[in-house]
């Protein structure tokens, strides 16, 4: 029996169920924080939760950040603190592994400069992703996107291919403070091969 708890829906085992994202708030998280992972800075691909979700995190925008394949692979159900502390190499310490030499003092150091880093990104990201005007815009433009496709592509597709064609819309958009009274254009999403599988790639797709 599934049941409420604080407004949240909880599936058969007692946990919040996993909601549907439309694409305005995928974008939304993706475009944060210059469209680059909060952890490494390479160019975002995919949403990661701050606290896990395994951990009791849950899916709203405040506990979501941008990253990459690779770091949110890694950081799997860890937190930052944990991951921060994954990504130090205790082969630094040398053989037979004693630090000495005060390394295990700049371990340390080096732990709190990467977690403080991260927190700073953390945070600048959730003041994006809770900007009233930023989050308006998003709803708006994405309301006037239409995926003209048999088959629906997965909401990570349609956000490949939207920022493919659009990020100059998303760009254009903040240097204007996120003018919510402008009107978008709408636009038409067709697959070329309708018989072949959905590509992230923005060769498969054009715009009408």
């Amino acid at each position: 029996m599934r049941k409420n708890v604080g407004g949240r829906r909880l599936g058969q085992a007692g946990r919040p169920r996993r909601r549907y994202f439309p694409l305005w708030e995928e974008l939304a998280v993706l475009t944060a924080h210059g469209g680059r992972c909060v952890y490494c800075l390479a160019s975002s691909q995919v949403k990661d939760h701050v606290i896990p979700y395994a951990r009791g995190g849950d899916d709203d925008l405040h506990n979501l950040v941008p990253a990459c394949e690779a770091c949110n692979d890694a950081k799997n159900d860890r937190t930052p603190l944990e991951f921060a502390a994954l990504r130090l190499s205790p082969g630094d310490w040398g053989s037979p592994g004693h630090p000495g030499n005060g390394r295990l003092g700049e371990e340390f150091e080096r732990l709190r400069h990467r977690y403080a880093t991260w927190v700073e990104r953390i945070e600048f990201t959730h003041v994006e992703s809770i900007h009233p005007r930023r989050r308006a815009w998003f709803q708006r433009d994405l309301a006037s996107t239409y995926f003209n496709a048999r088959v629906m592509p997965t909401i990570r597709v349609k956000a490949a291919i939207y920022r493919a064609y659009c990020s100059g819309n998303v760009a254009a958009a903040e240097a204007s403070g996120w003018p919510t009274n402008a009107r978008t254009p709408f636009r038409v999403f067709q697959l070329r091969d309708w018989g072949g599988p959905f590509s992230e790639e923005p060769s498969d797709w054009y715009s009408a």
